[in-house]
């Protein structure tokens, strides 16, 4: 199984690509991870990576047999969508999607959930400026993954992920 899963921040993907990867045992990747690392001198904690850097990560994963992509939808990343067997858009609704974004936040903030960023009112701030831009297409997400309709699934609610993994199972 090759699947990519992307959509805009928090609209479940990374829930999903853990779910997934337990259930089947295909290991999950999360680009966010391949696109940036650590950096303790640095506000946000983290920096982007080397381009060269991230693209050979990118296409070590890309050789394996099997895996789940998570992702924003970089276009960096638009190889892993054409090799992908299934692309799976996560679309909640807006507010839901700004309520989990300020959850996470909390939650990191109280140092209840980890994150590879420093949960700052800066972050938060951008988290909605990227919710924004894929609301309006500056991103060009939902562009990169229309690309791919003969294996792109739109989920845009629980009862639809729940319907669609069930599927999986067949």
């Amino acid at each position: 199984m090759k699947l990519y899963i992307t959509g805009p921040v928090g609209s479940g993907k990374t829930t999903l690509a853990r779910q997934l990867s337990q259930k089947t045992g295909v290991t999950c990747f999360h680009l966010d991870q391949v696109a940036h690392e650590p950096d303790p001198d640095r506000p946000g904690g983290n920096r982007k990576r080397p381009e060269e850097e991230r693209d050979a990560m990118f296409r070590s994963i890309l050789e394996q047999e099997d895996y789940i992509l998570e992702d924003t939808g970089r276009a960096c990343f638009i190889a892993g969508m054409e090799q992908a067997d299934r692309v799976v858009l996560l679309e909640p609704p807006p507010l839901l999607r700004r309520k989990r974004v300020v959850a996470r936040w909390l939650r990191q903030n109280l140092g209840l959930e980890a994150c590879a960023y420093r949960p700052t009112f800066a972050m938060l701030r951008s988290m909605f400026r990227w919710s924004r831009e894929y609301e309006n297409g500056k991103d060009g997400v939902r562009a990169r993954a229309a690309q791919f309709p003969e294996k792109l699934t739109v989920l845009r609610s629980k009862k639809d992920i729940r319907r669609w993994m069930r599927g999986l199972e067949h």
